[in-house]
């Protein structure tokens, strides 16, 4: 096991943890801030991934991915808020 196998495992360790806080959270921006730090870790993983196998195609889906991550986050929460999507 490499270092960066380690690193990717206690990641995921990490996500597991937080993705209870997404399930029991007392309130909806709980779980919400809990998701950003899933999608972070799951971002990191794949940053480890493409810098383990030398693939850059793994940067690009990380790339995609956070900001799909941060999208969603400024929409839920104008949703939450009762603001338009413009």
């Amino acid at each position: 096991m490499t270092l960066l196998s380690l690193i990717a495992t206690i990641l995921v360790f990490i996500a597991l943890l937080a993705s209870y806080r997404i399930f029991v959270g007392p309130s909806v921006y709980d779980r919400m801030i809990s998701l950003n730090v899933v999608g972070v870790i799951v971002t990191i993983i794949l940053i480890t991934i493409s810098v383990e196998t030398g693939l850059g195609l793994y940067l690009d889906i990380a790339l995609s991915f956070i900001m799909l991550n941060f999208v969603g986050t400024i929409a839920f929460i104008k949703y939450l808020e009762g603001g338009d999507f413009v």
